[in-house]
């Protein structure tokens, strides 16, 4: 079934660096325009990930990026450290700059990576990837 994945929402947690969804095997993000992520600023959200996953929990995170704004690369692999269950990276460019930045991040991730058109897309990637 298409999007079961999003079927059980677990919570919604809006930060100070965006909004983001959490589902039994799926984080789906929205930074907020102009954002400078870093680690310290992924903190919080690092916290509360752990709230709601262990490592026997297979993990698929999305960014949306409906919004502009920039990412520390380096973040990529800190984050994977503190879940080594992430199995996949997935980013929703919606124009050419999004897509272009989100090749260079591919550099820094340790994990499968999928760039997509379309949070639908996204969605049927990261529901293959967790069979």
């Amino acid at each position: 079934m298409i999007h079961s994945l999003t079927n059980n929402l677990l919570a919604v947690h809006e930060l100070d660096i965006g909004v983001f969804r959490f589902y039994p095997n799926l984080v789906i993000s929205e930074i907020k325009e102009g954002t400078v992520v870093t680690f310290e600023k992924a903190l919080p959200l690092f916290s509360i990930g752990m709230e709601y996953y262990d490592m026997d929990t297979s993990l698929v995170y999305i960014s949306d990026r409906k919004n502009s704004y920039s990412i520390d690369p380096t973040l990529h692999m800190e984050a994977k450290e503190i879940f080594s269950n992430l199995i996949g990276y997935g980013v929703v460019a919606y124009n050419e700059m999004s897509r272009k930045i989100a090749a260079l991040e591919q550099k820094f991730v340790a994990c499968p990576m999928g760039v997509f058109n379309s949070l639908d897309e996204a969605k049927i990637w990261a529901q293959d990837l967790l069979k």
